[in-house]
């Protein structure tokens, strides 16, 4: 399927439904919404980050966080062992004595408040750990690789996801055709519908059907 950035998208939800200067503006509304719409859908695969480079740095507990972190999973030291997950009265119980001190060796847990990682304990040195994370909302740039948090909002953004991008268009289409009270609107919907169980098929995350055995460190 062809590559589609905001322009082409916008230009083609207007298509010869809407007339193109009096609904350009609101294209790009709906845009956002049908954006959004796919977004929360499911649990894409590309909201997901495995074991990114994540640069921690001496003397600081509070990490510079990757664009468009929206929560941990896991965290690794640059020894490879995984920090310990705590909630933030936890944390904050175990840590607050500690927090403005330098640490000897890597901090053993850490809490994520408000989108930004907490070590327990500033790292005494420099060092790559690994970060697996989810990402929120964001759109890849012109270039195709340079991911930013957020709607697209120039005309050479693309979606995040590398395919499926017409999906956009249908589900735009019947917010539009909606708002104006258009009956057709349902023919948009439904031609959403189809994309996206198509999109599911290729990005969906899959949940392992056998789950015993399987040990869950923090009950």
């Amino acid at each position: 399927m062809p590559v589609l950035n905001r322009a082409a998208l916008v230009a083609a939800i207007i298509g010869r439904r809407f007339p193109a200067a009096s609904q350009t503006t609101n294209a790009q509304r709906w845009l956002d919404t049908a954006y959004q719409d796919v977004w929360t859908a499911e649990d894409w695969t590309f909201k997901q980050v495995s074991r990114d480079n994540f640069a921690v740095t001496a003397g600081v507990s509070t990490p510079t966080m990757p664009a468009a972190f929206a929560d941990a999973t896991k965290l690794y030291d640059q020894y490879g062992s995984q920090l310990e997950y705590l909630n933030q009265d936890d944390f904050e119980d175990v840590f607050a004595a500690s927090l403005a001190s330098s640490g000897a060796g890597p901090p053993p847990a850490y809490t994520v408040v408000n989108r930004q990682i907490h070590l327990g304990g500033a790292p005494g040195a420099n060092a790559t750990y690994k970060l697996s994370y989810r990402r929120r909302l964001a759109h890849k740039e012109s270039n195709g690789v340079t991911i930013t948090a957020g709607f697209m909002d120039e005309d050479d953004d693309y979606p995040l996801w590398d395919d499926h991008h017409a999906i956009l268009i249908p589900r735009a289409q019947a917010i539009g055709l909606l708002e104006i009270n258009d009956p057709t609107w349902e023919q948009a919907q439904q031609e959403y519908e189809r994309q996206l169980t198509r999109m599911v098929d290729d990005y969906k995350v899959r949940v392992a059907a056998d789950q015993w055995g399987r040990v869950n460190w923090y009950a």
